[in-house]
């Protein structure tokens, strides 16, 4: 099955098309918008693996946690597409993406400010991966207790970095990660119902909360 894979949840972008194996994949790292980026790099990971768009079958997109702006580009690009291309769109956890690198039990986490974190527990091998625990906005404690429940491994999202960090060793997310994957792990979405998953409330949502109050 033909599918496109985009993730734009932090300024690392990667996408990759597989046909069931990894057919082409392109992994940015610099200081450029997605908007600028996205479109240009969907065009050549295309041709690179001699895919048109119009023979892709699906779309696979990390709708977040992750940058507001960054998550907001990768779902309007994955919904236009599956909706105009009439294919199916599906979700992934940004934070599976940062575990799906490793094999075992791992804890992503990406940091949200304030002594909290975006984490999540998964216990992944080369067929697919199992939830332990749901991605979730979290106290650095809580989610020290959980690393120590399982004995997983931390993976970290370094922001300053944009990269994830294993046993000190950085590299940068890669969407191809997930490629083989049980299919049936994927949450199918409806392109029309496809919105970028903050796991908080945004800025603009809680003052629009306050006022209400």
């Amino acid at each position: 099955m033909k599918s496109l894979y985009i993730d734009t949840s932090n300024r690392a972008l990667s996408v990759a098309v597989s046909d069931d194996v990894l057919l082409a994949e392109i992994n940015i790292n610099v200081k450029r918008t997605h908007s600028e980026t996205l479109m240009p790099v969907i065009n050549e990971v295309l041709k690179l693996a001699n895919v048109d768009k119009s023979e892709l079958e699906r779309i696979i997109v990390a709708n977040g946690p992750g940058s507001y702006t960054g998550l907001r580009i990768g779902v309007t690009v994955a919904k236009t597409l599956a909706f105009s291309l009439n294919i199916p769109i599906y979700t992934v956890s940004s934070l599976l993406v940062l575990a799906a690198s490793y094999r075992g039990v791992v804890a992503p986490m990406m940091d949200a400010r304030r002594g909290n974190c975006f984490s999540a527990i998964y216990d992944v091998d080369q067929n697919g991966y199992d939830v332990l625990e749901e991605p979730k906005l979290r106290t650095g404690k809580e989610y020290s207790d959980l690393v120590l429940k399982y004995g997983a491994v931390i993976v970290h999202n370094t922001l300053e970095k944009q990269s994830f960090e294993v046993d000190g060793v950085h590299t940068t997310p890669r969407i191809s990660s997930l490629i083989g994957m049980d299919d049936d792990l994927l949450t199918k979405v409806d392109a029309h119902d496809v919105v970028p998953d903050y796991l908080r409330l945004t800025e603009a949502e809680r003052n629009w909360k306050n006022n209400q109050s």
